[in-house]
């Protein structure tokens, strides 16, 4: 089986590998080790009468580690598809529109991943490539007025991500997976249909540093889940809406 689908696999089913499970719960060993350790040495420090203010420092060296502040960066193509002959209300949240994912691995350091902006970026593009028309709307209800011009409305959600390093791995690249899910909407609020599916992208170690290897992925992870939305969702929801009777065959009035 391949990485790449061994990855969508145990994401899709929300779980790890075991190998990544087992990594885990080293991390906590670890984790345990060093609050016991810590601990004593507070101890030590005091029996030995050390000044109080010399505590937390001492405390902050045995906790401290560094922050890979990753900023997604990238170019970012429009997928060449047929659009569907209907007008879209988009509705991108607050949490999708400035999206950022913030993880402490023990002996790794702490990730702080900024994917918000280029994301939307995307999704912008990709909706406009998607649909005949679009129009982004402040609230995924529509109003009376709304509703007069719009057929649907269509609502992107990130469910979950996650990356491994090549230490958690042990393998040569970083990887990213993002869990996304795909909400269809009546001008009325019915729910028409609802797609879950996972971009994956991963970058060679040895081409960049770690935070710029975990941001390359991540860009290729997003426009991994576009291709699959073009080609997998798009489909599905140009069917939902033709049953649903939102279908214009002869294109759409000016």
């Amino acid at each position: 089986m391949s990485v790449k689908s061994s990855l969508r696999g145990y994401f899709e089913m929300g779980g790890l590998t075991l190998e990544c499970r087992l990594f885990g719960l080293a991390s906590l060993i670890r984790v345990a080790i060093l609050k016991v350790w810590s601990e004593s040495f507070v101890i030590w420090v005091k029996h030995k009468g050390l000044s109080k203010m010399l505590l937390p420092f001492l405390m902050a060296l045995t906790q401290s580690s560094c922050t890979n502040m990753v900023l997604v960066e990238g170019s970012l193509p429009t997928p060449l598809v047929e659009k569907i002959p209907a007008r879209l209300g988009v509705y991108y949240s607050e949490e999708f529109k400035s999206y950022q994912y913030k993880e402490n691995l023990p002996q790794f350091g702490a990730y702080e991943i900024d994917l918000g902006n280029q994301n939307l970026k995307f999704f912008r593009n990709l909706s406009g490539a998607l649909f005949a028309e679009v129009l982004e709307i402040d609230s995924p209800e529509l109003t009376s007025e709304q509703r007069s011009v719009l057929d649907a409305v269509f609502i992107p959600r990130i469910v979950e991500y996650g990356f491994l390093v090549p230490a958690m791995s042990t393998l040569s690249f970083h990887e990213v997976s993002i869990k996304y899910e795909i909400q269809l909407k009546d001008r009325y609020g019915k729910n028409l249909g609802r797609w879950s599916f996972v971009g994956y992208g991963k970058a060679e170690a040895s081409r960049f540093g770690s935070g710029e290897a975990v941001g390359e992925a991540t860009m290729l992870a997003i426009r991994d889940g576009g291709a699959r939305i073009a080609t997998e969702v798009a489909p599905a929801m140009a069917t939902a809406l033709k049953e649903a009777g939102i279908w214009q065959e002869k294109g759409l009035a000016k």
